[in-house]
């Protein structure tokens, strides 16, 4: 194993290893050669070369989306850094912990023409929990330890609640490629941290009122029996996005379709005492418009971190997991004798929709219907943002699955990339579904190798930016082909094959001809084309003939 001259990446490495970081995504670059020589033949790491830093930035957001652990992000001084932006943001709004490490040139260089230089300090820091500008050539044994605390500082704050990115930026001198016969004494001693402690719970209920409790993305898999045992309180209304990957019985997981289907009579009749956030990063912009309307007061379940304010309701934070929360909650409905409800809020659960679309001509919605049926069993979904995680939501999913998307940003780059970080890590088929334009863009995402064998990858191509004729305002634009939409003259299947990869394209299916996709023993990838004209339409109709089935069922 090979041991660089570099104090700073001497301390950086030890330090890993003791806060028991395994992962590293490098980018070859020059400045951050000491790195390389560190991190060359150390058998504690698991070294990911990608060459792409926009892309292998959301790779390493994959892998540590799936492990929950912190990963190493290490790149060149200049642009390098800058590509990284994108996905740390994202992860910042996730809380998902990365830990972003960009080597530098010496203070006296910034803004002197050098080459590869730009000023690099505080890049990120309106989306990063902690930053730090290491001492540059540190030898002395109070410098060393400075750079030391500043490292370790970093790497727990990663990973403590909330969790999210931190960067430490590590200027250097040449020469860069020099290495040293043994650690620096000043690197070896470690830095404890005391347990995260978890806050206690006061709650004050009151069975006389109404408690909304929308379930959002980092909402923790294991609650959904709770949510399930509160989802039967006559007082207790619940709704859970579809990436909260906590669904129950009695709870409304579509809730788009829910709003969509509703009378005005019967939505000008809703209204929550206490609107309750369990997890973040809403998709639903109807049923955030609807508590800013409806909702008298706010709750907000966090570990940490400003209160989030999102409907102007100034709330109370309690700081404890959403699955503490939810267990104190249950206790006190219990204790004051919450009544059960005897029915099911959400009375179309029942409705089976597979009769409609049987007569409808092929689009956006009948094939996300379609995709519904024939999911992977125990598959993890990745979902391309804009009209991707929108169609998803507007069905009931098996509760065999789990949903991701990068909704922190709600960015359309990434997507392919962080899919296969996400895939390398996890054991299970998992299932990209992805729009044209957001394939396209995140195209270096093909890059990556090997290719995890477990992937399977559907790119819904209608053109263009199909979620502009979709959203409210856009779709009445005049401009909006032009400047909204974006229509490509891009051939996918081709730009797909021209990667070596093996692909298919179709412009119409059935769920047989999916479910033959999805057993596939290879690495595959499908493109399915859709009507742009036609999809807008189609989506209009199943909403109204879902408000049709809730006004008959309302008379009967």
């Amino acid at each position: 194993m090979r041991i660089t001259n570099k104090t700073a990446v001497q301390s950086i490495l030890f330090l890993l290893k003791h806060h028991g970081v395994k992962d590293i995504v490098y980018s070859p670059g020059s400045r951050n050669a000491p790195f390389a020589i560190g991190l060359d033949g150390d058998p504690d790491f698991s070294v990911h070369i990608k060459v792409d830093e926009r892309s292998a930035a959301f790779y390493a957001l994959g892998i540590a989306q799936q492990t929950q652990k912190p990963v190493v992000l290490i790149c060149t001084s200049g642009t390098a850094p800058l590509n990284y932006a994108p996905a740390i943001a994202e992860a910042f709004y996730q809380e998902i912990p990365l830990i972003v490490i960009t080597a530098d040139r010496p203070a006296e260089s910034i803004n002197q023409s050098e080459g590869q230089c730009i000023d690099q300090k505080g890049i990120y820091s309106n989306f990063i929990k902690r930053q730090s500008n290491l001492i540059e050539e540190a030898q002395s044994t109070e410098d060393v330890s400075s750079n030391h605390r500043m490292i370790d500082d970093a790497i727990a704050t990663s990973y403590q609640y909330p969790k999210g990115p931190v960067h430490l930026n590590v200027p250097f001198y040449e020469p860069l490629y020099r290495e040293a016969d043994s650690l620096h004494d000043g690197t070896q001693v470690a830095v404890s941290r005391p347990p995260l402690n978890d806050h206690a719970i006061e709650l004050s209920l009151d069975p006389a009122k109404k408690y909304l409790l929308l379930l959002g993305q980092n909402a923790e898999e294991e609650v959904a029996q709770e949510v399930e045992a509160l989802a039967k309180l006559k007082n207790i209304w619940i709704f859970t996005e579809t990436h909260s990957n906590a669904h129950a019985l009695g709870a409304v997981d579509c809730i788009d379709r829910w709003i969509m289907s509703r009378t005005a009579e019967q939505l000008e009749s809703l209204e929550w005492d206490v609107v309750i956030s369990l997890g973040h990063n809403i998709i639903s912009r109807k049923i955030k418009t609807l508590i800013k309307q409806k909702a008298k007061a706010h709750w907000s379940v966090q570990f940490g971190g400003a209160p989030i304010n999102t409907y102007r309701l100034a709330p109370m934070v309690f700081q404890t997991s959403i699955a503490k929360f939810l267990r104190s909650f249950q206790s006190e409905t219990a204790r004051l004798g919450f009544e059960n409800r005897g029915f099911e809020m959400d009375n179309l659960k029942s409705f089976d929709v597979k009769e409609y679309f049987v007569s409808r001509p092929f689009s956006d919605i009948k094939f996300f219907h379609l995709l519904t049926q024939v999911w992977p069993r125990h598959a993890d979904i990745q979902m391309g943002n804009s009209s991707v995680v929108r169609y998803i939501q507007l069905f009931d999913q098996r509760r065999d699955l789990r949903f991701f998307g990068n909704r922190g940003v709600s960015g359309i780059d990434g997507s392919t990339s962080t899919a296969v970080g996400a895939a390398v890590y996890n054991p299970k088929e998992v299932v990209l579904v992805s729009g044209d334009l957001s394939f396209l863009y995140d195209a270096n995402g093909l890059w990556h190798a090997p290719w995890p064998k477990n992937l399977k990858v559907i790119i819904v191509d209608n053109g263009g930016g199909g979620i502009f004729n979709i959203i409210d305002g856009a779709k009445n634009e005049p401009a909006i082909h032009r400047f909204f939409e974006t229509p490509h003259q891009r051939n996918v299947l081709q730009w797909i094959q021209g990667w070596g990869f093996k692909a298919r394209e179709v412009s119409e299916m059935t769920g047989q001809d999916l479910a033959e996709f999805f057993n596939q023993n290879e690495i595959s990838f499908l493109i399915v084309k859709t009507p742009s004209e036609l999809n807008p339409i189609e989506l209009d109709l199943f909403f109204e003939y879902y408000k049709q089935q809730n006004e008959r069922m309302e008379n009967n």
